[in-house]
């Protein structure tokens, strides 16, 4: 007796956990927006922006794609950021630019660090720059993605894309690379702020490192 009830839980309990499989399976085919949201709501947030690229790729929704760029540059997972950014700012050759502009001006930037004003825009160029940069491989890849913070950046706050590659270069106490940036940087005749002299001390004291 006790041999079949034991039978009988274990095929209860294999039957559950295959049909939890299946619907786990079904749900990431058919609605990865639903999965986006379930796993950021566990923390597993890398997994999270996949289900958002595929979204993405199923819907065309902007946000989702902007979303699974953002979590993969953070977690530093630069390559596949280098990746989704392309498709995103329309670097891959289509014509995403003016619908890209028209989304960034849209949305707003959410849990901005305490005293940066910033766009999302400027977030976005910020976090590719930082991208580009650690992916380089030599000192060329270096210099374009310093020259792409420059362009990317109108005015020199402590929330453009200037000031976030500049954070970057500081904190792999890159000389090298600060000696280049800084000479690009004052090249650009920014207005001298006080968050401008402060970033460029930050630089110096990198290059005399």
């Amino acid at each position: 007796m006790k041999k079949i009830i034991l039978k009988t839980a274990l095929i209860t309990f294999g039957v559950t956990v295959i049909l939890a499989i299946a619907v786990f399976g079904i749900t990431s085919f058919c609605a990865p927006s639903a999965m986006m949201n379930f796993t950021a709501s566990l923390g597993m947030e890398s997994i999270s922006g996949d289900y958002a690229y595929q979204e993405y790729e199923r819907s065309g929704n902007l946000e989702c794609l902007s979303r699974s760029f953002i979590i993969a540059a953070e977690k530093k997972d630069n390559r596949t950021a280098n990746d989704r950014f392309t498709v995103l700012y329309g670097e891959d050759g289509s014509e995403r630019r003016e619908e890209f502009e028209a989304f960034c001006i849209a949305y707003k930037v959410e849990n901005e660090p305490e005293g940066v004003q910033t766009n999302f825009r400027e977030y976005l160029m910020g976090l590719a720059a930082g991208v580009k940069y650690r992916i380089a491989k030599t000192e060329e890849g270096k210099s374009a993605a310093c020259d792409f913070a420059i362009e990317q950046t109108v005015a020199f706050t402590a929330g453009s894309p200037a000031a976030a590659l500049t954070l970057e270069i500081v904190s792999a106490k890159d000389g090298e690379t600060a000696f280049v940036y800084l000479g690009k940087i004052r090249e650009q005749h920014y207005e001298e702020s006080e968050t401008y002299s402060r970033f460029i001390k930050f630089l110096e004291g990198t290059v005399d490192e």
